[in-house]
């Protein structure tokens, strides 16, 4: 039996396979439209904004109803220990509320047993964000009190921003003044809004959904603080194929660990009206010390498949050296065909060093490798546990990865810092002739010790996205001889250790 099962509001807009992961429990919103009564996600999306987009009569919202809670409590009761219900804010709904009766009338039913009602303060996918980073800490054996505190704080962080195509639907509902939807239908413009919690205002205004979308993505490059993982839900209201460009965007520019597109559901796409798509994020890992899986219920890492994970790629390393008094970290980052492999094969000859090769140690656990951002998350997660493990025993390690971007090396910095490592950074660049031989090289199996799977294509992307190291670090053009860089990475560890 579960120690915390998870009930929640149908605004959460999860999508329905994470529902059934993490056994979330969702009661649905109701409207009324035309007269007859319908509930949160009964009606297809075609259906309902074909409605919408005829209707001339605003459709009228509504909380579940108290009863509708406690049914969703005394199922939950069977299978849980305790009960944590979480509701979007009680400024925008009476669910809340609604939630909270039924919990009295829970209480008398059920004497007892543990059941709380918190509200999230937070809309659409960052309530969604708090409900699912409370069942992933449930799933992994958190308690009432921890989960809480999950929500509390992925909440406080969760942001969203979003594109509205048109203001007429937000305009029924009452959330802006009807002259505003007036001046931007004239002007055909398209407002960019902004939640900070329960507070929703305009930020922007664009002539088209291409601009509108752009400027989505630069807008959220300046509130992404750079901590991993990012977690970033892509939602629209009756626009695939416009979510399905944003989702590309983002997983380009950002490469979040975790990427969801979801659709409003009828309740809430009621309001924003069809056309709306947004991003809603938050980075780094959840308060209260409950680990979070990042990745999709398929390959998702709870606290047992993490140990099960390290386990693999530690029994995959062949001669492990001996402990040392000081042990270091040596970072070999750089594009594919820069001359990773090589550069830490070389100095691994020289040197006692535990050799990580992020593409050699992804086959050991993904015997067909698909490189989703799943994968990746359920990977790095698995890599960086076993680095520390190895630098806090004395084990001095070489680490061969991309590591392109300033976030990706920030928790690798941390981890020397933490285990008290000599840190080395080496960068390997190389010519793009050169390096475009080498991937094709690869491609016809021209080099046996290579692990990577990374292909000319792949190569120039990642080119794009490169960012420069800040920290003090060695730069060797592998085109040329690398003997004088070995050399001085191989003093850098003789220094390290003679402390």
């Amino acid at each position: 039996m579960a120690k915390v099962a998870i009930v929640t509001d149908s605004s959460a807009c999860l999508p329905a396979e994470l529902l059934r992961a993490y056994a979330i429990t969702t009661v649905p919103l109701t409207f009324l439209f035309d007269g007859d009564v319908h509930h949160d996600g009964r009606l297809s999306s075609h259906d309902f904004y074909a409605l919408l987009r005829d209707s001339r009569k605003f459709p009228t919202t509504a909380a579940p109803a108290p009863a509708a809670f406690l049914e969703a409590f005394r199922q939950a009761s069977q299978t849980a220990e305790a009960i944590l219900c979480i509701t979007l804010p009680s400024t925008f709904s009476g669910t809340y509320n609604s939630a909270v009766d039924a919990a009295e009338m829970a209480r008398r039913e059920l004497p007892g047993f543990p059941l709380r009602v918190v509200d999230s303060h937070c809309l659409a996918m960052c309530h969604g964000f708090a409900v699912l980073s409370a069942a992933r800490a449930a799933q992994a054996g958190a308690g009432m009190d921890e989960a809480e505190a999950v929500v509390r704080d992925v909440a406080s962080r969760a942001q969203l921003i979003g594109a509205v195509d048109t203001l007429r639907y937000l305009a029924k509902s009452g959330r802006v003044p009807m002259v505003i939807h007036w001046a931007t239908s004239i002007l055909q413009i398209k407002p960019i809004l902004v939640a900070d919690g329960e507070e929703v205002h305009a930020v922007e205004r664009v002539r088209t959904m291409p601009r509108a979308l752009d400027r989505l993505v630069a807008r959220i490059e300046k509130r992404v603080d750079g901590e991993r993982p990012l977690h970033m839900a892509v939602m629209h209201a009756d626009a695939p194929a416009a979510a399905r460009d944003l989702a590309t965007a983002i997983r380009q520019r950002f490469e979040p660990e975790e990427l969801l597109i979801t659709e409003f559901t009828s309740v809430m796409g009621a309001h924003t009206g069809p056309g709306f798509v947004g991003v809603a994020f938050f980075s780094g890992q959840p308060a209260a010390g409950a680990p979070l899986a990042v990745a999709s219920h398929s390959t998702s890492a709870s606290a047992s498949t993490l140990d099960e994970d390290v386990g693999k790629l530690e029994s995959s390393l062949t001669d492990a050296p001996p402990p040392q008094p000081t042990p270091s970290l040596v970072l070999v980052s750089g594009l594919p065909g820069s001359g990773k492999s090589y550069f830490s094969r070389e100095l691994r000859r020289r040197y006692p060093l535990a050799h990580l090769d992020s593409d050699a140690l992804r086959r050991v656990l993904f015997a067909r490798p698909t490189h989703s951002a799943d994968e990746s998350a359920r990977l790095f997660a698995a890599v960086h546990a076993l680095l520390e493990k190895l630098l806090s025993r004395g084990v001095s390690v070489v680490l061969d990865s991309t590591s392109l971007k300033e976030a990706h090396q920030r928790p690798l910095y941390k981890i020397a810092e933490r285990t008290g490592a000599g840190l080395v950074i080496a960068q390997m660049v190389a010519p793009p002739a050169v390096a475009r031989e080498r991937l094709e090289t690869r491609a016809r199996g021209g080099d046996p010790h290579d692990a990577s799977e990374a292909t000319v294509a792949v190569y120039d992307r990642m080119r794009m996205e490169t960012e420069p190291i800040r920290m003090q670090h060695l730069t060797v053009d592998t085109s040329q001889s690398i003997e004088p860089a070995l050399d001085a990475v191989l003093q850098q560890l003789s220094v390290a250790n003679s402390v």
